[in-house]
């Protein structure tokens, strides 16, 4: 008989691995599902993630496929993927230049790094193992309802953390201060390094300690900024730009050599009220039986 699939996607942040783990260790003895994990690397990650999600595989017993997109530059023919490695994993951004190369700059008026870097090298990969029907679990917490989008969910056949356990930013927090190793960055660092969905506050903190993250992201705008792909003859005019505002990376910086507010590290945070194991929440889930019993 076969088993329901899960495919488990590794971004590489603390919740995501929190997740990988209990669906493996944890939720998986109660439901015996056929599981799969699956890192996809976009060639911008911090090198501190890529030995992260290196140490949760070895740890946990993930037996985690890293993934890379391979972008086919010729029309109607979209991003599969290969397989590589923590040692031969692209630091170079190069798989998020070939994006790019095709399909522009990408911004938050065409999103589409995210599809090609991630959504669809992980399909491809699941379609080459000859995996056709599954969902895709994604590591989103209780405390961050506004991500959980059930419209994607059942479009793209999504399951949340959040629908497995009642989970928040401190109890992961809780989860990792109990392991020999976490993650080496800040709560706002992760990701692609300078990620332009991250808000202006947190680019600016990030840039004011490290400059030398922009050399990239500057070398791209000045090589695609007048490039418009053929999907977007229509929609935009040149000069592109990654980030919010059209702001330029370097006018980002220029804004970090002001005063301002940094963002702050909640990778430490852990609420005082906390005493129990990250796993009672588990025990303490349920189906929505709570104070009163509502016919909806």
């Amino acid at each position: 008989m076969n088993k329901n699939k899960l495919l488990l996607s590794f971004s590489g942040g603390r919740t995501s691995a929190y997740m990988c783990y209990f669906m493996m260790n944890v939720w998986n003895k109660r439901h015996d599902y056929e599981m799969i994990v699956v890192f996809a690397n976009t060639g911008r990650e911090r090198e501190e993630t890529l030995e992260f999600v290196d140490k949760c595989d070895k740890y946990f017993n993930l037996n985690l496929v890293w993934v890379e997109a391979f972008v086919h530059n010729e029309k109607r023919k979209g991003t599969t993927h290969i397989v590589t490695n923590f040692k031969d994993a692209e630091r170079n951004g190069q798989p998020f230049e070939d994006v790019i190369f095709k399909y522009g700059l990408p911004n938050q008026n065409a999103p589409h790094c995210s599809r090609e870097l991630k959504a669809q090298p992980i399909k491809s990969y699941a379609r080459s193992i000859g995996w056709k029907k599954y969902e895709t679990v994604l590591g989103i917490r209780t405390d961050e309802p506004k991500r959980l989008d059930w419209v994607s969910k059942k479009k793209n056949k999504l399951l949340y953390f959040a629908e497995v356990l009642e989970v928040t930013k401190s109890d992961v927090n809780l989860f990792w201060s109990k392991q020999p190793f976490d993650l080496q960055l800040k709560s706002y660092e992760g990701n692609c390094d300078l990620c332009y969905k991250k808000g202006l506050r947190k680019l600016m903190t990030i840039l004011k300690d490290k400059p030398e993250l922009a050399d990239w992201w500057r070398e791209m705008e000045q090589k695609y900024e007048m490039f418009t792909p053929e999907s977007r003859m229509k929609k935009a005019k040149p000069p592109y730009r990654f980030f919010r505002d059209n702001m330029t990376i370097d006018e980002i910086i220029e804004e970090s050599k002001l005063p301002f507010t940094p963002s702050i590290d909640e990778s430490q945070l852990i609420d005082k009220y906390k005493q129990m194991s990250a796993f009672d929440n588990y025990l303490d889930s349920n189906g929505g039986c709570v104070e009163s019993c509502e016919v909806y």
